[in-house]
């Protein structure tokens, strides 16, 4: 297979995501060469990857971040390899989808 093909396969998964469009973190789960990237400390997260973080003060309002599930249709995409690097809500659902 060339590297331009392994990359249009990779772009394809990628594209699976509804932010993609959107989105500039460089750490996506759905990267099949996830394994090779590096994210900056000052470079965003993907949401879920993202575990619960401590509730926050916005506007009068205690905000908590962090901790959501993938949604299945995009969940089924993530490569086996790349499921531990999703926060444990998505995990756990991962692996529920992977069971059936």
């Amino acid at each position: 297979m060339t590297q331009w093909t392994e990359e249009w396969i990779n772009v394809k998964n990628l594209e699976k995501c509804p932010r993609f469009e959107h989105c500039s973190i460089p750490i996506c789960p759905l990267d099949l060469n996830l394994s090779f990237r590096n994210r900056l400390s000052n470079e965003g997260i993907c949401p879920w990857m993202r575990e619960v973080g401590k509730p926050r003060m916005i506007a009068g309002k205690e905000i908590v971040f962090g901790g959501r599930v993938m949604p299945d249709n995009i969940l089924v995409y993530v490569p086996e390899g790349n499921a531990e690097k999703l926060n444990q809500p998505s995990q756990k659902r991962w692996q529920e989808l992977k069971e059936k």
